[in-house]
């Protein structure tokens, strides 16, 4: 693990290790690690939406499916919106097709409040005017965390959600930390590399609020390198080196 310097202090954990991650099974799918190579790494949504395309037809039970699906078309819609030849329409597009899915799961299941928080948090981006989707999205986050807390996806939407909200809307930087802490100490081996990265990114900003340029840096690059693709980083970046 990097070094957190004065980040690192000792904070009793917020919650056991016994850790649990009901996306996990996206890992076993080649195709799908192809696609969050082209997303991630090379910002390439054509090659993204060729292999995306591909989805329907893998051997996976109903519900995967579904869950796949809805995942890569956020995860898509969010490249669109953030890229700089960017297509707002076609991500709300895709939000539009992840949403109509959205009924394949069961309500309020784990699986369901976190896609749901994902799509209206990626309608947020898209359109920062809508502020409903952003409270929707921040209320399913706090729900999928009360009840499913040893879900290291809610564990990390609830820290990005502590990290990046002002202070006077509930953010709370050192209970984000605590968490990301808590993740990489206690569920290391479960860490996919894309969540590890958002991980150091959120890190990397609770360093950066804290004005820790040194330690931001070395945990925005740490992201970097395995998420290379990520123009909200890249600004992160730039905004650390200017006060170096």
């Amino acid at each position: 693990m990097l070094f957190i310097g004065s980040l690192l202090f000792l904070t009793p954990a917020l919650y056991s290790s016994e850790y649990v991650d009901d996306f996990s099974f996206l890992s076993s799918i080649p195709s799908y690690q192809q696609f969050l190579e082209a997303v991630k790494m090379d910002g390439d949504t054509g090659k993204a939406e060729e292999l995306r395309a591909g989805f329907p037809s893998l051997a996976l039970s109903e519900q995967d499916i579904s869950v796949l699906f809805i995942r890569s078309s956020v995860i898509l819609a969010r490249l669109y919106a953030e890229h700089k030849e960017g297509d707002k329409n076609r991500a709300l597009q895709l939000l539009d097709e992840a949403e109509n899915r959205l009924f394949m799961l069961e309500k309020e299941s784990f699986l369901h409040l976190m896609l749901s928080s994902e799509i209206d948090g990626v309608h947020y981006l898209v359109n920062p005017r809508n502020l409903s989707k952003g409270i929707r999205s921040n209320s399913a986050i706090n729900k999928a965390y009360k009840q499913y807390p040893k879900q290291i996806s809610a564990i990390l939407a609830k820290a990005n959600s502590l990290v990046y909200a002002p202070s006077f809307a509930g953010g709370d930087v050192n209970k984000a930390l605590s968490h990301y802490l808590g993740l990489l100490q206690d569920a290391d081996t479960l860490l996919c590399a894309f969540d590890r990265a958002s991980i150091y990114s959120g890190i990397g900003l609770v360093a950066m609020k804290r004005k820790e340029w040194q330690t931001a840096k070395q945990y925005f690059l740490a992201a970097k390198a395995l998420s290379a693709f990520d123009p909200t980083l890249d600004a992160y970046l730039a905004q650390v080196e200017e006060k170096l």
